[in-house]
């Protein structure tokens, strides 16, 4: 059922080379609990490595900020947190995590701040959408919604098949907060909470041949495979790392390159730049 992957330590710092169609990045967890609610020092060394890398883009899977339920102090942050990384001239397109999520007016300043596809169901616009990109469709899920945290939906799942059904690209990526399979602090309070709804998500994955979840959450970096179909946690942004280094406790981005040969290179970098995993996935 569960296959867990050793993380490759690599002692030779590289900008990893582009043979890819193209490639993208991959953060979480970005905040602390600074005045700011962000770990402004982590996440610039992070976009400053990123920016070597040449992306095409890059897609944030939630906690940008550690919130507030003042909406101005919140909609402060989350102002700061954009600007922050709009210096950089990286296009993004961001999910939300349970610390954007303070109050009852929580989305709608996240959907005041950040303009992303409008295509989610009616109730979610902007916090749960879908684009293409060349060969690739992507997928961006709400894993926090108000009152209602760790939990997929029904109306989410159904919106899910229906943009599944429709897309004719080989290549699928889905994103969300939470890990569908924890691994370390957020066992119980990640999708893995209402056990059912996250194993008919899993199952709509298997259906559809998605080649991989990516989250965060989890403030490490874990890879595995659940029944054929990859886990990707890289919620080292900035947050508080509690996890020792060899079990993935350690500052990160991932760097994902789409080849030409029908598969996908993924590499796991530290806020140093030295690689501690790479991979394929073949779609």
């Amino acid at each position: 059922m569960r296959k867990t992957a050793a993380i490759i330590i690599s002692l030779v710092l590289v900008t990893t080379p582009c043979f890819a169609e193209f490639r993208f990045a991959v953060i979480g967890d970005t905040r602390d609990y600074s005045s700011d609610g962000i770990n402004v020092r982590t996440i610039k060394a992070i976009l400053d490595r990123i920016k070597t890398e040449k992306v095409d883009f890059m897609i944030v899977v939630g906690d940008m900020i550690t919130g507030s339920t003042k909406s101005s102090t919140h909609i402060h942050r989350l102002k700061k947190w954009k600007d922050i990384i709009e210096r950089y001239g990286i296009p993004f397109y961001v999910g939300i995590g349970n610390h954007e999520i303070e109050s009852e007016l929580s989305e709608n300043i996240v959907r005041s701040i950040f303009e992303m596809p409008e295509n989610g169901p009616n109730d979610y616009k902007e916090l749960i959408y879908s684009f293409n990109y060349e060969n690739t469709h992507f997928i961006m899920l709400d894993t926090e919604i108000f009152n209602n945290f760790h939990a997929i939906g029904e109306v989410q799942l159904k919106w899910l098949k229906e943009d599944l059904e429709k897309n004719q690209k080989k290549n699928i990526f889905v994103f969300g907060h939470d890990p569908a399979y924890p691994v370390h602090s957020h066992i119980g309070s990640s999708l893995d909470k209402y056990i059912f709804q996250r194993d008919k998500l899993w199952n709509v994955f298997k259906k559809y041949k998605v080649s991989a979840y990516i989250c965060g959450h989890e403030h490490l970096y874990s890879r595995a495979i659940y029944e054929g179909v990859y886990q990707i946690i890289t919620g080292g942004g900035g947050a508080p790392v509690t996890v020792a280094e060899e079990k993935g406790g350690f500052y990160n981005f991932v760097i994902m390159d789409i080849k030409s040969d029908r598969s996908v290179g993924v590499t796991a970098k530290d806020i140093n730049g030295y690689v501690k995993d790479t991979f394929d996935i073949e779609y």
